[in-house]
């Protein structure tokens, strides 16, 4: 069964406590040890916050283009989210945020959208970033390709027969590590400012370091 089916199942049979915006939901759970799993949605993408004990355990994020579990998911939460809290069974939170973990949790406590940097003054938004490795031309297949803000992962994958790669980001400048198959280490600054971007990143002539 699908995961958010799932949870629409357990949040069903489940008590509601109440609404919070999020840094009063990381108060409340952390300071009530709550086990529950919070949820925030509108018209276009739904967040999971998976409690287990009052720690943020495990997030997941949802809308028309697919689901994201973990760190990936945690950090698209902006922190400006309103969530509504439910009461879940501390048994079957520690089970499902073993499918959604959050190993780096200054992604939730931090809110890292209040630190993002906006981009001609527009409201911050989350699209889709895909980078084409090429070689003197030639599209570069099975390269890893990091996305950093400054000395912390993000996310990271390996290039398609094409030589693509495509993240999901919130608008926003990043460092981007390209580590190619003899793990020579070619570092780019990207600067994503729309729904959907795409660039390509030419390695020939460069040196690795």
């Amino acid at each position: 069964m699908d995961i958010i089916k799932i949870i629409d199942e357990i949040l069903g049979a489940s008590s509601y406590d109440s609404d919070y915006d999020f840094p009063r939901l990381l108060e409340h759970a952390t300071r009530k040890k709550i086990n529950g799993i919070a949820v925030s949605s509108d018209r276009n993408q739904k967040f999971f916050v998976v409690f287990s004990g009052g720690e943020p355990e495990g997030v997941i994020t949802h809308d028309e283009k697919g689901t994201l579990f973990g760190d990936k998911a945690a950090y698209l939460i902006e922190g400006s989210e309103n969530f509504e809290l439910f009461i879940v069974n501390p048994e079957i939170t520690s089970a499902l945020a073993s499918r959604c973990r959050v190993f780096d949790k200054t992604h939730v406590k931090k809110r890292l959208g209040e630190n993002l940097p906006s981009v001609g003054g527009k409201k911050r938004s989350i699209g889709v970033l895909c980078v084409q490795i090429l070689k003197d031309g030639k599209p570069q297949k099975g390269v890893r390709v990091s996305i950093r803000r400054g000395r912390q992962e993000l996310m990271n994958d390996m290039t398609t027969v094409d030589g693509k790669v495509c993240f999901r980001l919130i608008n926003g400048r990043y460092d981007c590590m390209v580590i190619d198959r003899e793990n020579e280490l070619y570092p780019f600054m990207v600067d994503f400012k729309d729904q959907h971007a795409e660039t390509e990143i030419d390695i020939g002539g460069r040196g690795g370091e």
